[in-house]
């Protein structure tokens, strides 16, 4: 069964850097960003989301590795 992109279906259109809470759902224990074809997320959701942790991680919001 093929997972559903959560922000086509809330029809959200820009993913702020800002927003640490969704941003560390789509990042891995040692805050790699996670394939799209495992959270189900779309390819153009998916390229806004990956600028979005790398501008985190560029602000420091997000730690680079553990």
């Amino acid at each position: 069964m093929k997972k559903k992109c959560q922000f086509c279906q809330k029809k959200n259109t820009y993913i702020d850097y800002k927003n640490l809470p969704v941003l560390v759902q789509f990042t891995s224990y040692y805050t790699k960003i996670v394939p799209k074809y495992y959270t189900g997320t779309c390819l153009n959701h998916q390229k806004k989301l990956s600028r979005a942790i790398k501008r985190a991680r560029f602000m420091g919001l997000i730690p680079v590795t553990r």
